[in-house]
This record gives structure tokens, sequence and C-alpha cells, in this order.
């Protein structure tokens, strides 16, 4: 520490490797598809510039139209504009590198546990507001305008923090076929007059992709030149979020749901379960909230191995939560590897808004080699579970690909 204090000769070193970093606009190939069902596709081929698709976003423009005789509000949902979508993918050198089916569902379910109290502000300009679930202030006299960061959508874009050298991207938005989804009426009254509002109207009026462009010191771009001269791959290293859905469960107090087989490469490191009972194409009930269902106990299989090792034993009725809102307060320290967490949701939202179960399944004996791995769901209920009750489980895995900046070779492992 002395020496500190006595090098004054020590001299000024100037790290300005990044010169600059302009965002700069990608239209779809058609401006005017952007109805629903429509395929809504971006390309960026800029091969000689290093983009940042971790810091990339979607500014979606557009007008809601109150169906006749309709009354109140129509309003956005809780991460209503990432309902609008039925898929996304990306794509690096045309080769599929995240494909994320019902992303509404699924950045709702991943949001919940990723965010904290501080982002809520930020949030809004994607349309979330999972306090109030209104997003009131959202549509300004029929129009609105929102910003989606991709880092929202692709666990490659949280992920992956650095540039891109040398390659094309392509970005795919799939519309969805209806907009209940994303809608939510206030102030309707009755049943009634809630169908009068099927009769509204949303329209995508602009969809732009800003992309950042980063400029680099001479010197960084020598470096980076002889990284693409060498003609060694890279490596792409991330967490693939994969959806998987029970349309309808059974009305019985305990079930057993074989939800999918994976590789050994593809090992699932936490699953975040939740249920919705008739939320779909309503305009009365948000598709962003969830329903606890009395549930009592879950556990995940690996194969054989339980997650968690003990049951939760939650009542709902009595509102012993503890547990489970503990299970989702752990989330942020184990996936983002930090001593603390913030949160979104207090325990009483939790337990009333988004009772959703998360499990930390990271610690495993990687040193067992199977070829596959089964992943099976078994949860109880104090009472039967009620018709139209859908299940959703969210599973974060381990992803590799690599990519030749100077063929474009792109493989995912």
């Amino acid at each position: 520490m002395d020496n500190l204090f006595l090098d004054v000769t020590e001299r000024y070193v100037d790290e300005s490797k990044i010169t600059q970093i302009e965002y700069h606009s990608f239209l779809p190939f058609s401006t005017t598809a952007l109805s629903r069902n429509d395929e809504i596709r971006f390309s960026i081929s800029e091969s000689g510039s290093y983009t940042l698709p971790s810091h990339s976003f979607l500014n979606i423009e557009g007008k809601i139209t109150k169906g006749s005789g309709s009354l109140g509000e129509i309003r956005f949902i809780n991460n209503g504009l990432a309902h609008l979508f039925s898929e996304c993918r990306y794509e690096i050198n045309n080769t599929e590198i995240q494909s994320v089916r019902n992303p509404g569902i699924t950045s709702t379910l991943k949001g919940l546990c990723s965010y904290t109290e501080s982002d809520k502000n930020a949030l809004f300009n994607a349309a979330w507001d999972i306090t109030g679930d209104n997003c009131d202030e959202f549509v300004e006299k029929g129009f609105f305008s929102g910003c989606i960061p991709l880092k929202h959508l692709f666990g490659f874009c949280e992920d992956y923090k650095k540039i891109l050298i040398n390659t094309s991207q392509q970005l795919i938005l799939n519309r969805a076929s209806i907009d209940f989804d994303s809608l939510v009426a206030h102030g309707g009254g009755n049943e009634e007059q809630l169908k009068k509002h099927e009769g509204s109207k949303l329209e995508i009026t602009k969809i732009v992709w800003k992309m950042p462009l980063v400029k680099v010191s001479d010197e960084e771009k020598l470096k980076l030149l002889k990284v693409v001269d060498s003609q060694k791959p890279l490596s792409l290293a991330y967490r693939n979020w994969q959806l998987c859905e029970y349309p309808v469960l059974p009305t019985n107090t305990s079930h057993s749901w074989s939800v999918r087989s994976c590789s050994n490469i593809e090992r699932p490191r936490y699953a975040i379960i939740g249920f919705q009972t008739d939320r779909k194409n309503s305009y009365s009930k948000s598709l962003s909230m969830f329903d606890h269902c009395n549930l009592k106990n879950l556990k995940v299989y690996l194969n054989t191995e339980a997650y968690p090792y003990e049951d939760f034993q939650a009542d709902f009725t009595n509102s012993k939560v503890a547990l489970l809102y503990n299970a989702y307060c752990s989330f942020q320290k184990s996936y983002y590897e930090r001593d603390w967490s913030s949160p979104l949701m207090s325990k009483h939202d939790f337990m009333n808004k988004t009772p959703v179960v998360v499990i930390d399944m990271s610690r495993q004996d990687d040193n067992i080699k199977l070829s596959n791995v089964d992943i099976r769901i078994e949860f109880e209920t104090t009472s039967a579970i009620p018709e139209k009750t859908s299940a959703y489980c969210l599973i974060l895995h381990d992803q590799i690909a690599n990519y030749n900046p100077f063929t474009g070779d792109v493989r995912k492992l």
C-alpha cells in the first residue's frame, strides 16, 4: 500500500478502448405486415461492424380502438407488449440460437424472479406494472409506445454481454392470433358489458429493432482483426429459456407431470412453475397473474433425484407461504451469483398475485454421465384443482454455441 503513495512517476494510461456506441434502427422486411398471425422478420447484415445484442431493444408503437358500445377503458396487462407475440426467434448467420414460445408467459415468469424494486420505473417503458396490473398511463388517448429490451425476451441477450464480430443476425417475431391476452378491460361493468370489448382492436403501427454498433480504437481494432484471422471459433455460453405447458390439469388433489426429456448437456438448473385458472382469451382476467390453486407441495424430479429435498408444506388459506417466498427471494442470489436479493414482489403480492414456485437445481453431480435427463413434476393441493386450470413450467438450462467469425459457421453443442 505504501508504494502506491510513493510512485510519483506513474504514468497516465488512456483506456478508452471504445470510442463510440451508436444505436442504429433496423426495420422489418415488411413495414405493413404487422397484424395478427403475421411474421415480422428483421435482418442485420453489418458484417464489418461490432454489434452488442445484449443492449439492443425493440421500439413498438401502436393504437387501440375501442369496440362500439364498450364502456370503461382498455389497458395493457402487465408485460402486455410481450404478449403481442406467440413466438420469438433469434438467429446468427441464419442458425437459430434461441427460440422462445409464448414470450409473454415466459418473460413474465422469468422477470418476476429476476427484476428488483429499483427496476420498476424502467420496466414501465416495457408495459410492466405488476403492482396494480393497470398500465393505466401506458396508453394515452388510444396510442401507446414502449421499448422491450431483448434481454427481457432471450436468455442469450441477458447472459452474453460481449460484442459479435463479422456476423449477420436475424430476429423473427410471430404475432399472436388474438389480442385478448395482451389487454384487460377496466370499468366495463358486468359480463355482458365486457363482451362488447371484443370488438376492440389493437394495431401495431411501427416496430423497430434498435441495435448498438460499437466503434473501437485502432489498437483494439487490430486485436479483433487478429481474432478473426486466427480462424478459431468463439464460444457463446448462455442459459436457454424453455417453456412447457400443461393445457388443462385434471380436477384432483395430486398430479404427476412428465415435462420433457433433455440431453445431459442441457441439464436444467432452475424451474419456475405457475398455475392459471381460466385466464386465456379474456378481457376480465390478466394473463400475467397466477393462481395458487391451494398448492400444498411441489417437487421436481431429475430422473430419480428430487428438488427440493424437503417439502414446502404451504397453506394459502392460512397464509403459510414462507418457504415458497423464501425460494422465490433466493433465486436472485443463486442465479446471478450475488450476496443480496431485492425481490420485485412483496410477500403479500406474491401470495395474492404471483404465487409461482421456484426450484433451484443448480447444484448437481455433473460427474454422473447420463445420456438423457427426464424431468417430472409432482404436486399436491389441499382441494381439487379448479376446472380450466393450466400449468406452466419455465426451465432454465445451460446452452453453449460456437461461431467462427472468419468462416461464418455457427454450431450449437
